[in-house]
């Protein structure tokens, strides 16, 4: 009897391995379209990225891809245009402009690699990564048990009381 893999891919990712996936491509596009004249290459390697990320990370590392892409992209378009603005009179001036200009013109494949990113990782098991993450976050609540948080009042939540018993100093200026 022959055993056949479980399905799927065949390598199989951590969350920072998907980051470094996109990372990479990303990088890749921006050397190469400077290198070559392609204004889309970052862009376009960047969508392959996310979409071979998202397909090969373990199901329980997806959130940390998902929330990657968008910092990556402006990440590398900065070391780009650091790395591009290195002989200018005015470096910081081209620097900046560069990444304004690289990031308004990529806003679609951005947007494109960001939402497929979602899309594939949603029926991957996105949703029970982030229930687990509210649970965990609900057990590591410090508040949690406390009376006061749940609306309700408990003698000790307050520890001002004031004293309103008859007789005791009810009069203070009687006392003369």
């Amino acid at each position: 009897m022959v055993r056949r893999p479980p399905a799927g891919s065949a390598i199989t990712l951590t969350g920072r391995g998907g980051v470094v996936v996109v990372f990479g491509c990303t990088l890749l596009g921006a050397v190469g379209g400077s290198l070559f004249g392609l204004r889309s290459a970052q862009g376009f390697l960047f969508v392959v990225g996310c979409l071979l990320a998202v397909l090969t990370t373990r199901r329980t590392d997806l959130l940390t891809l998902v929330v990657s892409p968008p910092l990556i992209f402006f990440l590398v378009s900065l070391l780009s245009a650091l790395a591009g603005s290195l002989g200018e009179k005015s470096f910081l001036i081209s620097a900046l402009l560069t990444v304004v200009t690289t990031l308004t013109s990529s806003v679609p494949w951005l947007f494109v690699g960001a939402v497929l990113v979602v899309a594939v990782a949603v029926p991957r098991g996105l949703p029970a990564n982030l229930r687990e993450l509210s649970e965990r976050v609900a057990a590591d609540n410090p508040f949690r048990g406390r009376a006061s948080l749940r609306g309700g009042k408990n003698e000790d939540d307050d520890p001002v009381r004031w004293d309103e018993t008859p007789g005791r100093g009810a009069h203070a200026g009687d006392a003369g």
